[in-house]
């Protein structure tokens, strides 16, 4: 993997479509999803090889420390251009650090969603725990790990995840799933999952089809790429999360 150390004069990226701020430590990411769409919104990173070469943004905490004084951000979503919590965050300790930066400033209750796919996420629990707007939530696509491990390879079991879900929640942190995208999968036994260790629930099919679709069809499940799939699987989900 290569890795290139990169310096920084702004941390927070405002979103006009979101209408939020973004928070990326990293860009590329070594989950290898297969369905990784991160790499179409990072233009001026698309020669990357996305899965094998990361940008570490190493002053990222000092950025932050000053967009927070000049923008006063009221929401910030961490992060889009890559897993916060992949393992070279064990090395650089960016969104540990980044976290820091946001409690020395209680008095502007800043709302912070973090969304990751990995256990390292445990590690900030006692941060999270002095946080009053904090959302953590773990992307679950499908309930079979043999199709987590075709489209996420590198990423953690999806038994994995909602074990962090549950660890989570059993510490007073608020929860949520994000089903995105809607991979082969089992509605019930996914919410049955799920549903225990979640707040809220966030639901969304598959982005930039044409990227995957030659994939989906070499397994044999061009079926599960059909808009057909995802509105009988979101309704469903709906269903059951709603009960």
């Amino acid at each position: 993997m290569r890795v290139r150390e990169i310096q920084v004069k702004s941390a927070l990226t405002f979103s006009e479509v979101k209408k939020r701020y973004t928070l990326s430590p990293y860009v590329g990411c070594t989950n290898s999803c297969v369905y990784c769409y991160a790499r179409d919104y990072a233009r001026r990173y698309k020669e990357m090889k996305w899965e094998s070469e990361i940008i570490v943004k190493k002053n990222i905490d000092e950025a932050l420390r000053g967009d927070i004084i000049r923008k006063k951000p009221v929401y910030v979503f961490m992060s889009t251009m890559c897993d916060p919590y992949q393992p070279i965050e064990e090395k650089y300790r960016l969104i540990r650090k980044c976290l820091e930066v946001f409690l020395e400033f209680p008095l502007l209750e800043i709302e912070l969603m973090v969304l990751t796919k990995s256990t390292l996420v445990l590690r900030d629990l006692d941060l999270f725990k002095g946080m009053k707007k904090i959302t953590v939530g773990l992307t679950v696509t499908t309930d079979d790990d043999e199709i987590r491990r075709v489209f996420e390879p590198n990423a953690a079991s999806i038994e994995e995840r909602i074990e962090v879900l549950k660890t989570l929640k059993e510490n007073g942190v608020r929860t949520c799933a994000f089903i995105s995208p809607m991979l082969p999968m089992d509605p019930e036994r996914l919410s049955k999952m799920l549903k225990p260790h979640v707040d809220c629930v966030f639901i969304d099919d598959m982005h930039y089809r044409w990227r995957v679709k030659e994939f989906y069809k070499k397994l044999g499940l061009s079926w599960a790429l059909e808009d057909e799939y995802f509105e009988k699987t979101r309704k469903r989900l709906l269903e059951l999360f709603q009960k």
